[in-house]
């Protein structure tokens, strides 16, 4: 079928003379080949292999590397065809027709070589070329800038050619960027630079951010006569800081920041220049300025066949190793092994005896017990309580869920929760929406209850246990860590879900905790809950547990409508207070004694402050107390209201007799009249 370029997966770059979007016109001489396979007639066929790298071995994000490591698992030779550029005699000199190197900054520059070829011609590469970089998924734009992506590919140098006129004075300088100054790069984005960043620069601005991208000012154009190239080798973590903080991360940076040789970059400038020569694209000027401050650190580690052996766990001969070492080009020299240039992750014993291991092959280790004591990985209290918590939280009908640490401060307002100095600002935020470190847990369940509202879910129960972040007392500021509480909020709303639902499922999480002895006030300040229908959970002067209704104008702030209901327990409180106080005690051989009570008492007086009366008064015998019964009628009284309990009396010793229960019962009809003005309801 008739297809255009783009079609075919191909780029007008590679094929002039195609129009953009119209069908792709063959050559005659490809007209004789109709009905063949279009891959065939423009030979596309490749064969790709898609290696991952670990960060440890930037040797092997290159062709080169790749072979000696392939070469070693097939138990080849390797045979490097440019072994002997490394070696070329290229005469040094302080200058090349004028041209000038100087490194300001060598703690960020280890090395820095250039070339110049002049009465160059800029013109496309080879299709051998292209489709080898294609293959690489990089895209062919001129020959010159063609070879400095070829040899990065082959070699693992990244280069960068300039335009020998664009150099102002024909002074190249290695310096740290001013704070402020700017660089158009050549995606034709300008970048802002500060003084931790390294750029190549002439007399008067900047030509490149090092090892990241060029400059647009400097770059290879149609009419371009002389070029230099640069062969150079960055510090890595400045490499990657800068791409980080200009967002531009390329091929280059990434080779960069992962650490490289300087030994490298001369084999790789001489090696772009033998490809000017076999592409007879220019004519080479003489000489090489190699600026080379501080030369790469030759390590030598001891070569102890005793102690690789006990860190790799197998009997290795010193022979076998030795055949292992050399094959990776790791020599020898009396029971020292000499780390090749390439190769600046090899620094100690461990990395040797790794390089042993992996090519005498993991499949022949024996799985054995280890030698030394071991303890025991038991969980902490924090984590059995959570644990357990959980399984009582599934077995309510809820369901987990995990929020992001992250809010932001428009949440804060949104939820009505009150902006305080203890908030921790982030300086770099993923984005707009996470400026801040969450005080509260309260505006994440919040969007997670409404999200599942505006999808129409009728009835929702969901819980989740994380951390809040406070710089309490101006922590952070003394560079301390900031306080973290773990928190376990719970978000619900239905037709069947209430205020008694809610408080029930706060009832089993403290009894599953062990703890019994708390106190239940009423909570009015709290903006986002409803003043009238939310409770704190006390145990001395710590609040453990806020639970109630969530305020209608929150409600409303979050797009909702109805009630809602959220509760905030703090888990690190109730891992202090929680007790493994679970005790078993026999069936009861007496029976028990069953009383009910019914009094009038103030519309303000509190259930909880009632159960506490009746529980003190009653003392060891009262085994039960249940509310049955709040009644109201203006037939009380203004303002009151009728509650009813169901005491339980019981002596684990003997049978109670009414003669027993009836001055328990005074005298708790007699504390409450004190207490609270109660009237016995008849």
């Amino acid at each position: 079928m008739m297809c255009a370029v783009q079609e075919l997966g191909l780029d007008l770059v590679n094929y002039p003379g195609q129009i953009e979007h119209g069908i792709m016109i063959l050559d005659k001489e490809l007209e004789k080949r109709l009905g063949e396979d279009i891959v065939d007639v423009l030979e596309l066929k490749d064969e790709i292999i898609d290696f991952e790298i670990t960060p440890n071995r930037p040797d092997c994000l290159s062709i080169e590397g790749l072979g000696r490591e392939t070469a070693v698992t097939l138990n080849q030779k390797f045979k490097n065809p440019h072994k002997g550029l490394l070696e070329q005699d290229v005469e040094d000199k302080d200058e090349i027709e004028g041209l000038k190197v100087e490194i300001k900054d060598p703690d960020l520059c280890y090395r820095y070589i250039a070339r110049m070829v002049k009465n160059i011609k800029i013109g496309p590469s080879p299709k051998w070329m292209v489709r080898r970089l294609n293959a690489c998924g990089i895209r062919s734009i001129n020959n010159i800038v063609d070879i400095t992506n070829y040899v990065m590919l082959e070699m693992g140098q990244p280069m960068h050619a300039f335009d020998i006129n664009s150099i102002e004075g024909k002074h190249i300088i290695v310096r740290r960027a001013e704070d402020g100054e700017r660089i158009t790069t050549l995606d034709e984005e300008e970048r802002v630079l500060d003084s931790n960043m390294l750029v190549i620069a002439d007399e008067k601005k900047p030509v490149a951010i090092a090892g990241v991208m060029g400059g647009l000012n400097s770059e290879i154009e149609k009419d371009t006569e002389a070029i230099v190239f640069e062969s150079a080798v960055f510090y890595g973590g400045s490499v990657r800081k800068t791409a980080k903080k200009v967002g531009l991360r390329t091929e280059a940076s990434s080779r960069f920041e992962k650490g490289l040789s300087p030994e490298n970059a001369l084999k790789a400038v001489n090696r772009a220049i033998e490809l000017v020569q076999i592409l007879k694209i220019g004519d080479i000027v003489p000489g090489k300025i190699d600026v080379y401050p501080k030369k790469q650190k030759e390590y030598r580690i001891p070569l102890n066949v005793e102690k690789i052996n006990s860190l790799i766990g197998v009997e290795v001969s010193k022979g076998e190793m030795i055949d292992i070492l050399e094959k990776l080009e790791i020599k020898e020299e009396n029971d020292i092994a000499v780390s090749p240039y390439f190769r600046m992750d090899l620094q100690q014993e461990a990395d040797i005896a790794e390089e042993i291991l992996r090519f005498y092959g993991y499949d022949k280790l024996q799985s054995t017990l280890t030698k030394t004591d071991t303890t025991v990985g038991i969980r902490t209290k924090k984590q059995k309580i959570e644990d357990e918590l959980k399984y009582v939280l599934v077995n309510s009908g809820l369901s987990e869920i995990y929020t992001y640490g992250f809010m932001n401060e428009k949440d804060l307002e949104k939820s009505c929760v009150p902006y305080s100095e203890e908030i921790i600002k982030i300086k770099n935020p993923l984005s707009e929406d996470y400026t801040i470190m969450r005080p509260t847990t309260i505006p994440s369940m919040l969007t997670m209850i409404a999200n599942n509202y505006a999808k129409k879910n009728k009835n929702v129960g969901l819980f989740d246990i994380s951390r809040t972040y406070k710089n309490v007392d101006g922590r952070i500021q003394k560079g301390e860590v900031a306080q973290e509480d773990t928190i376990l909020t719970i978000g619900m709303y239905g037709e069947k879900v209430n205020f008694y639902v809610l408080k029930g499922i706060i009832e089993n999480i403290l009894e599953t905790a062990g703890i019994v002895r708390y106190q239940i006030n009423a909570e009015e300040e709290n903006q986002s809950y409803h003043p009238g229908r939310t409770a704190n959970i006390y145990i001395g002067n710590d609040i453990i547990v806020t639970f109630g209704q969530i305020h209608p104008k929150v409600v409303e702030n979050y797009g909702m409508t109805g009630e809602k209901y959220l509760a905030e327990v703090n888990i690190s409180k109730i891992v202090k207070y929680a007790k493994n106080n679970k005790k078993y005690t026999p069936i009861p051989k007496f029976p028990a004694v069953e009383r009910d009570i019914a009094i009038i008492v103030d519309e303000d007086v509190l259930v909880g402050q009632i159960e506490a009366v009746i529980a003190k008064q009653a003392k060891k015998i009262l085994e039960n107390i249940v509310l049955f019964d709040v009644y109201h009628d203006h037939k009380l009284g203004e303002n009151k209201k009728s509650v009813a309990y169901a005491l339980t009396f019981r002596d684990v010793n003997k049978t109670l007799t009414d003669e027993e229960i009836n001055p328990v019962m005074e005298k708790v009809i007699k504390e409450l009249e004190k207490s609270f003005n109660a009237e016995l309801r008849s």
